[in-house]
């Protein structure tokens, strides 16, 4: 086997990760290459050095910067982070924590001070309250129905009362504009008749007998 080979399996070979066959040969191999088992003693003291290195906690803020800078993309966020941000956070702090107390006691005072209304309420919003209120409801919708009824009644009486007198009014006009033309073409005809009697009577007389 080539010591390339080996090189690039060395990692795998540490943790046993690859088949027994392969991991029998580089055995084999790193019992007669010296060069190769001193890669290996390298290599399993820098993992020794790493895992006694303690871990660092990065900033969360810190790794969405280097995420953005390097591919462009945030990072993507737990339900478990979400909730401790936007949740867990702002419950902690003093503020809210005082705005809480607040509340709590402005509920007690609102609770102390309608205790005793609460009887007269739940009797009012009983189903058989509730009932008549509708009844009322109903009845009030139905007066009010009547009376604009009867308004719209007594409007169209007016206006049709209204209508009839006018026009009542403009045929009696036009009748007083007839008339007095009529009279005297009638009155003129019988003044024509009494003015020719005369004429004729003083005829008769004037003749001789």
């Amino acid at each position: 086997m080539e010591c390339l080979h080996v090189e690039e399996h060395l990692t795998e070979y540490v943790d046993r990760s690859l088949p027994a066959e392969e991991l029998a040969t580089i055995a084999e191999h790193l019992h007669e290459c010296s060069k190769c088992a001193s890669l290996l003693e390298d290599v399993r003291s820098v993992l020794v050095t790493c895992k006694t290195v303690p871990n660092v906690d990065l900033d969360l803020n810190l790794v969405e910067r280097i995420l953005l800078r390097t591919s462009g993309r945030p990072r993507t966020r737990t339900l478990r982070e979400i909730l401790s941000q936007h949740v867990l956070r702002p419950i902690l702090t003093p503020r809210f924590a005082m705005g809480a107390v607040v509340g709590l006691l402005f509920l007690a005072l609102a609770a102390n001070l309608m205790m005793p209304k609460v009887s007269t309420l739940a009797s009012t919003l009983s189903p058989r309250e509730m009932l008549r209120w509708a009844d009322r409801g109903v009845q009030h919708l139905y007066s009010g129905g009547l009376k604009l009824y009867d308004k719209k009644n007594e409007w169209q009486a007016e206006f049709t009362f209204f209508k009839n007198n006018v026009f009542n009014k403009l045929g009696f006009m036009i009748e007083q504009l007839d008339v007095p033309v009529e009279g005297k073409q009638d009155s003129g005809k019988p003044r024509q008749q009494q003015e020719k009697a005369p004429t004729d009577k003083s005829t008769v007389l004037l003749s001789p007998a």
